[in-house]
């Protein structure tokens, strides 16, 4: 493959018996599970259609994801709607039986004057709730579920006809086996206290994500205590079999993956341009930059493979990989060791998540997206001009009147 750098690549194979790994754990102990795909970790259009062939769900945080899913074929009915920053598409998602789930009061009263204007039909919403599970994470997101808030929230809704189908809770800095089985513990109980509230059984419990994925052994080696896809289905799925062991129709499971399924299946392929020295310090400079990876190169070292030897390699204990920013933070790899060449063609791997999504155009365009499967390769997003960054702009004196 000799595609000029830099660009990103899909690995569409690897990602999709990624998603048949996790879907089968968890289904092997609770049949009633779904996977709702974080569209916020990288919505490129090619990996959510993959989403929707396999029978998954959208899970967005925006009017503009929403538009995004339905565009892409997702039915509001396979779409959950999150977040705390909904628009008009609140009403539309849940007029289309999307499940939508409640962040803040604000939304209740939104969703409350729609069922005072829909009075044939029942409106249904889900609600996000927020408690501590324990590890020091303070979320600023969902309901409180122990000072009271909850209960209020279900009387508002109550008073207006408004039917809660389904509980919501996510926290992504939280990973381990612990947190994870205190996490269902809890929000078993307030589901309990909920339909014990409605009288009525809930249809679906969200239990977000936040989970690992698979991790080569470079990043491995940088975290401990990493439950496999099959602890944690052990933990949660479990807990759902056992708590509804008795019921008849059991509500639906949820877990939003996002960085779990995707980030280890996509490589950023980038170019060195030099090498030099300053103050007896090494630095490479690369054809990419740091916002091309995203958060992950500025907490761990990411994997790092020389794919292509330009010729005039040397060895170097220790030389800082850096990006074409100006910026002093551009900081891809640091103390990378072996040899290197102008030249040389990287793969950064792990490079899926928080990468295309937040990448700004930054004093260059942004790059393209290749996808490999089934032996092919196919361009799912052409590289950025400089025309598409600055078409928004308005390049006359006079400016447009508003």
């Amino acid at each position: 493959m000799n595609l000029p750098t830099p660009y990103y690549l899909f690995y569409a194979d690897e990602f999709i018996a990624n998603y048949h790994d996790l879907l089968s754990c968890f289904r092997a102990i609770y049949p009633d599970y779904q996977i709702a795909y974080s569209f916020k970790t990288n919505y490129t259009p090619a990996v959510c259609r993959i989403i929707l062939k396999l029978n998954g769900y959208a899970e967005v945080v925006s009017d503009m994801e929403y538009r995004l899913a339905r565009k892409i074929g997702f039915p509001a009915d396979r779409i959950v709607y999150n977040g705390p920053g909904k628009e008009a598409c609140l009403e539309e998602c849940i007029l289309g039986n999307g499940l939508l789930n409640i962040d803040h009061f604000r939304e209740v009263e939104r969703v409350c004057a729609l069922a005072d204007k829909v009075k044939d039909r029942t409106i249904f919403v889900g609600i996000r709730v927020n408690f501590d599970i324990g590890n020091g994470l303070h979320s600023r997101f969902g309901i409180d579920a122990f000072n009271g808030d909850l209960e209020n929230a279900f009387a508002q809704l109550k008073k207006h006809s408004v039917n809660v189908r389904g509980l919501h809770f996510h926290i992504s800095r939280a990973r381990d086996r612990q947190a994870w089985e205190r996490r269902i513990a809890v929000l078993l109980d307030i589901a309990d206290r909920m339909e014990t509230l409605q009288q009525n059984h809930l249809d679906y419990i969200d239990i977000g994500s936040g989970m690992f994925g698979k991790l080569g052994n470079d990043l491995k080696k940088q975290f401990t205590n990493i439950p496999s896809y099959q602890d944690y289905a052990e933990i949660v799925a479990g807990a759902m079999e056992k708590h509804y062991r008795q019921r008849k129709k059991k509500p639906i499971l949820f877990t939003e993956p996002g960085t779990t399924l995707v980030s280890a299946y996509f490589s950023l392929f980038s170019k060195v341009l030099d090498i030099k020295t300053i103050r007896n310090k090494y630095f490479a400079l690369l054809d990419c930059s740091y916002q091309n990876i995203g958060e992950l190169c500025a907490l761990k070292k990411v994997p790092i493979v020389k794919i292509n030897h330009a010729g005039n390699e040397q060895h170097y204990d220790s030389v800082d990989l850096v990006g074409y920013t100006c910026l002093e933070q551009d900081v891809i790899y640091q103390d990378y060791s072996g040899k290197l060449g102008i030249g040389d063609i990287l793969e950064v791997g792990n490079t899926g998540g928080y990468s295309i999504v937040e990448k700004p155009p930054f004093i260059h365009p942004d790059i393209p997206v290749y996808m490999q499967e089934n032996g092919r390769i196919t361009c799912i997003k052409r590289a950025q001009t400089m025309e598409d960054i600055f078409l928004p702009y308005i390049f006359s004196d006079e400016g447009v009147s508003v």
